[in-house]
């Protein structure tokens, strides 16, 4: 009897949504223990180092939480010296989310703490299956940002 593929559509889908859960979590106890931050303001500070600066709309869409959880992780950010408010030069009404120069060098880090969790992640995988890997996942991050 051949599989059902509904049923390995499903089964594929659901291992997705928990290796990403599992590698967010294990970025987060690793970031928290190391940093002293969480694993939302950790995207948030690779976010901003990629792009300069977002508004809170932009990151809370970015990280797939809702604005006012970005508004309290930014204000744990800028507490801790790693992000600063601005004004945003186009349009007067909107504030800018930046790195100070501490959040530079702190996104360094998570970046090195992330490429560490995804080594450990794919062990075992051969660089063919890395490659298919990627190109899958890219894939499936276009198909999903259609919606």
């Amino acid at each position: 009897m051949s599989p059902d593929p509904a049923a390995a559509t499903l089964h594929l889908g659901r291992d997705l949504m928990l290796a990403g859960s599992r590698l967010r979590d294990a970025v987060g106890r690793r970031a928290q223990r190391e940093f002293g931050i969480t694993a939302l303001q950790g995207d948030m500070l690779l976010l901003l180092a990629t792009h300069g600066s977002m508004i809170s709309t932009e990151l809370a869409a970015a990280c797939g939480v809702n604005a006012s959880t970005v508004t309290h992780a930014v204000d744990a950010g800028i507490e801790r010296g790693l992000m600063k408010r601005t004004r945003n030069e186009a349009d007067r009404r909107l504030v800018d989310i930046g790195l100070t120069p501490a959040g530079k060098r702190m996104a360094g880090r998570v970046r090195a703490l992330l490429a560490d969790v995804a080594r450990a992640a794919l062990e075992g995988l051969g660089a063919p299956q890395m490659v298919l890997l990627a190109e899958s996942l890219a894939q499936v991050s276009r198909n999903l940002d259609r919606d």
